[in-house]
């Protein structure tokens, strides 16, 4: 019993001392990081745009399946990290998925109160760009571990277009395009938690979320991490996450009245530099 206590005393002993900095990965130290890297993601894109078409409600859409888009997008992802105090840093993160086809299409689409008929001639594109700023602050450390809480800012920027001959009011048909966009600025809080086990690895989780009405947008916005990363020396690493993206609500911008859902989910394989 007296060894149990003594290992156990040991152990709580240990995992209460303060690691070096040179015990841990050196982005848990550095004062700048930039990373870019390639997200492999699958996009689910969901959305209803008009609203109604006469008295009857238009139901969401799988927009990029109705319309041809089918591949995963392959997107670049940037970001930017500056600790501006020894507690609070600043984040600044970019993604776009931006994509394009003409098809044929296999089931009659209904889209800004235009119904694009199966068997028309159609091209469509979809852009989604996100830019993330967030402010944080580290609240707990401890040794290997650390934990930060953060706020900031989502900046959505998405435009939705189909063209081609559409059927107008149930009688006549000519060409049209119709596109729906909006730009949506969502304020967000979350947490963020580190773990360097030694000076070459670092492992951490991420979450982001918001949940209001606000402005021209009402709904959910979601948007989770894991990575890890291997230091090759003190400024250059490599690493892997996986990430999860997903906005939920209702839009009244003047270009789109209706549903949005949309998610992202797939890993990131990138190089950071951190000094």
């Amino acid at each position: 019993m007296k060894t149990t206590t003594k290992l156990l005393v040991l152990a709580c002993a240990l995992a209460t001392t303060s690691a070096s900095a040179d015990d841990l990965h050196p982005a848990m130290q550095s004062k700048f990081q930039l990373a870019v890297g390639g997200f492999f993601s699958a996009r689910d894109f969901r959305a209803s745009a008009g609203g109604t078409a006469g008295d009857i409600l238009v139901p969401d859409i799988d927009f990029e399946t109705a319309v041809g888009l089918k591949d995963a997008p392959e997107l670049l992802i940037a970001g930017f990290g500056w600790r501006f105090t020894e507690k609070w840093h600043v984040d600044l993160q970019y993604f776009s998925s931006s994509r394009g086809s003409r098809t044929i299409l296999q089931d009659t689409v209904e889209w800004q109160g235009l119904t694009y008929d199966a068997g028309a001639d159609i091209s469509a594109s979809s852009l989604f760009d996100i830019t993330r700023l967030v402010f944080s602050r580290d609240f707990w450390e401890n040794g290997p571990h650390s934990l930060r809480l953060a706020g900031g800012l989502h900046y959505l920027d998405i435009d939705l277009a189909v063209s081609g001959v559409a059927t107008l009011d149930d009688q006549s048909r000519e060409f049209r395009r119709s596109v729906a966009s909006a730009s949506l600025p969502i304020p967000n809080v979350g947490a963020w938690y580190r773990y360097s086990p030694s000076r070459r690895w670092l492992f951490a989780a991420r979450m982001d979320w918001f949940s209001a009405n606000l402005g021209d947008y009402s709904g959910l916005i979601l948007n989770t991490a894991a990575s890890a990363k291997f230091a090759f020396n003190d400024y250059f690493s490599v690493g892997l996450a996986y990430e999860y993206f997903k906005v939920d609500g209702e839009l009244r911008a003047s270009n789109w009245k209706g549903n949005l859902k949309s998610s992202f989910d797939g890993p990131i394989l990138g190089i950071t530099a951190h000094w």
